[in-house]
């Protein structure tokens, strides 16, 4: 087990199964770089990223998936305290003795590459001017789960969908890197109230065509119990990479 430092090294292993690591990827950009710590052993590379106020973990498995198990219980002391876990189900298990799991749900890592196109005339950008409404959004749409912090605005295009003045959906990005010609979206929210009229599609349709051909593969990440939404990617050109645990972790 041993700490990576060297960029191009790190590149080589999480581009073995790039699907998996689109979030890591991201990473590697000059803007998520100074924040990232890699961790490889037991042929599996786990990332430590300290750049929001809560720290993330990203420990998803490569085949064979049981080594993980290894390195995550190896590496477990020198995690944070806390910390929110997108985790193959051999790292869950590995961290349970130590930590205890919030867990709100299973998600699927879904990826496509993306096409160009003309976003929907209603589609606004949105920012940190607009924060108040985004987590008023983003807490009616996850009442019960959910990661937003405030600096994830920094991380790329946000855009958002109002009707009456009220924003009542949106999509941004978690990562995305023109250098690596990645982009993961993220926090894609419709208010209750107006589900089931293809906002959703819309914001996120319009996300892909905003990175045009800056990018090779654009992913995203969705509870696999939310049937809809995964319809709805899919209809856009989504597949299925990886499924994870979403999890908050707490040491014990």
């Amino acid at each position: 087990m041993r700490i990576v430092t060297d960029r191009d090294e790190v590149r080589e292993l999480l581009t073995r199964h790039p699907g998996r690591h689109l979030l890591a990827i991201g990473d590697l950009d000059d803007a998520f770089w100074p924040h990232t710590r890699f961790v490889h052993g037991w042929g599996q590379t786990l990332l430590l990223y300290t750049g929001l106020q809560t720290p993330v973990v990203l420990a998803v498995a490569d085949p064979p998936a049981s080594s993980l198990h290894t390195l995550v219980a190896s590496y477990q002391a020198e995690l944070p305290d806390r910390f929110y876990g997108h985790l193959s189900e051999e790292a869950a298990e590995a961290l349970r003795p130590h930590f205890t799991l919030d867990v709100h749900g299973i998600l699927a890592y879904m990826s496509m590459k993306p096409v160009t196109g003309v976003a929907r005339e209603d589609v606004v950008e949105i920012g940190p001017a607009d924060l108040p409404e985004i987590q008023a959004l983003q807490q009616a749409a996850n009442p019960d789960g959910g990661f937003f912090e405030p600096e994830m605005l920094r991380a790329g295009p946000y855009l958002g969908i109002r009707r009456g003045g009220e924003l009542i959906a949106m999509g941004g990005t978690h990562t995305w890197s023109a250098t690596e010609k990645v982009a993961v979206l993220g926090n894609i929210a419709t208010h209750p109230a107006h589900r089931r009229q293809g906002l959703a599609a819309a914001v996120t349709a319009a996300l892909c065509a905003r990175f045009g051909g800056a990018i090779d593969v654009v992913g995203l990440t969705v509870d696999v119990a939310n049937t809809p939404a995964i319809r709805c990617y899919a209809g856009l050109g989504f597949t299925e990479d990886v499924r994870v645990v979403g999890a908050r972790c707490a040491r014990l």
